[in-house]
């Protein structure tokens, strides 16, 4: 096999290649699910009042990383565009000029959050005692949003180009790491560095995140250089244009991810008022649930990636169409699969997850089931997401989900809670009905616009002079399509 074709071998859409890709992401995002609870953990023998705190702040921090997610969305399916187009060596410095301009405007934003921090805490009619700690750990992780960017895009970037074990290797170290600075800053002289437990053990992560993207990026720009040999430089009319769109469509899925995050907080917030033993039985399935999903996350991140492939090379509607049902269909089966043994199992693991015997494990299993109902909307709402971010929809997607979610979702669960006395119905009814709304909004546009033999006035291009990307128009066209998708330039 030629060099050539070893590097191409890997944007082929067959089941051993996406399988292995789907279970190496799977894997990442399982470590990944480590990483993001450490600090509660170290933290925990300190008192329930850090717990708390950093529990707080961890949930705003988490909101505007949702946002932000929509830049490494964007930046990822580009990046893919340009592998399978095999343009990655003229296209990657353009691409990684725009990105670090758009994350730029981020970290700008979040600093300017992360001053008013306190202002807000009180507003909200948080304790008192809270307040100060919560700011400090909110401080230093929004100080450091971009290398936390910095870090998920080097981690997309060498998944698309094949280099997906070293990502996982990353994540390993970066954990393994993030204890070892936890517990030095928390139970060491170290300690006395920082003003507070919860600044500490921000400060660390910020850390681990720092040295993960300055190694990542390293690893994928030498590996890259080695493959292609030469790297085109950036032209800054270039840089300029592929920013214009890329901080356009970033905003549009971001607010997408946004919308997810306030559809699972606000919801939750009902329940809380039903009373401890309804709200422990949905914390418990709500985590049993959230951990699955990475069994279909998995496979949508998959999607995105394989399907980026296929634009780059020049596919046809037809064939488009084709490998995006072929993609649907490798994410529902072992979705499919996987719900019924969880369904199967249910009773042990909410015995399992719901720790001491007070919990009510009936009204877990109930809760649970209400969440896993939605599960076959999920797959098809996530699948038809990430492609049409592919495609850069992203007014598409912050539009139709904005509604869904403040129109129906919110809505909905706040009927089931107040009128009807139903946390079954606040997750099920809201999730069912505003995921079908979706669904139908998004196939239709994917149909309409990128899967038919003639697409409507939006071409389904490639990488370059033919794919979506310049100028944005902030209005909607007379049917309903966003105008993102028009000259050069160029993931619930």
């Amino acid at each position: 096999m030629s060099a050539g074709q070893e590097g191409v071998e890997h944007t082929e859409l067959t089941k051993r290649n996406f399988s292995n890709f789907a279970v190496v992401i799977l894997l990442t995002s399982s470590v990944g699910v480590g990483f993001g609870a450490i600090d509660l953990v170290m933290i925990a023998p300190l008192g329930v009042t850090y717990v708390a705190a950093v529990g707080l702040a961890d949930l705003i921090v988490m909101g505007l990383t949702a946002y932000c997610t929509g830049l490494v969305h964007v930046f990822s399916s580009r990046l893919g565009i340009a592998e399978g187009e095999r343009s990655l060596a003229d296209r990657l410095a353009v691409l990684v000029g725009a990105f670090a301009v758009c994350a730029l405007f981020l970290q700008a934003l979040a600093m300017g959050l992360a001053l008013g921090a306190e202002w807000f805490l009180e507003r909200a009619g948080q304790d008192a005692e809270l307040i100060p700690l919560a700011v400090d750990y909110i401080e230093v992780r929004l100080f450091g949003m971009i290398v936390a960017l910095v870090w998920a895009s080097a981690s997309e970037a060498l998944r698309v180009c094949n280099m997906k074990s070293i990502s996982l290797k990353i994540m390993i170290y970066g954990f393994v790491g993030n204890a070892l600075l936890d517990y030095a800053f928390l139970h060491t002289d170290a300690a006395g560095a920082f003003s507070s437990p919860a600044q500490a053990v921000a400060v660390a992560t910020v850390l681990v995140y720092s040295v993960m993207a300055v190694y990542g990026a390293f690893v994928f720009v030498r590996r890259v250089r080695q493959r292609e040999r030469h790297l085109s430089r950036a032209d800054r009319h270039a840089v300029l244009t592929e920013f214009q769109s890329m901080v356009w469509t970033s905003q549009g899925v971001g607010v997408r991810h946004l919308n997810d995050y306030m559809a699972a907080i606000i919801p939750f917030m009902f329940i809380g008022t039903l009373g401890p033993q309804v709200l422990a039985a949905s914390a418990v399935g709500v985590k049993v649930y959230t951990i699955f999903c990475r069994v279909p996350q998995a496979c949508v991140t998959g999607t995105s990636v394989f399907y980026s492939y296929q634009i780059g090379k020049g596919a046809t509607a037809d064939e488009l169409r084709s490998h995006g049902k072929r993609l649907l269909v490798y994410t529902a089966v072992p979705t499919a699969i996987g719900t019924v043994v969880v369904l199967a199992l249910s009773p042990w693991l909410v015995k399992l997850f719901g720790g001491s015997g007070e919990l009510d494990v009936r009204q877990g299993v109930v809760m649970l089931f209400a969440f896993m109902v939605t599960m076959p909307l999920y797959v098809v709402e996530a699948t038809y997401t990430a492609i049409l971010t592919v495609h850069q929809r992203g007014a598409l997607l912050s539009t139709v989900t904005t509604v869904a979610t403040y129109g129906l979702m919110i809505p909905l669960a706040w009927i089931s809670v107040f009128v009807m006395g139903s946390a079954f119905w606040a997750i099920a009814l809201g999730s069912i009905a505003s995921a079908a709304v979706i669904v139908l909004m998004l196939g239709r546009a994917l149909y309409r616009d990128h899967w038919a033999a003639t697409p409507p006035a939006m071409a389904v291009g490639r990488v370059g002079a033919q794919v979506a990307a310049s100028a944005p128009d902030t209005s909607a066209s007379g049917d309903g399509r966003d105008a993102e998708g028009k000259g050069e330039g160029l993931w619930r």
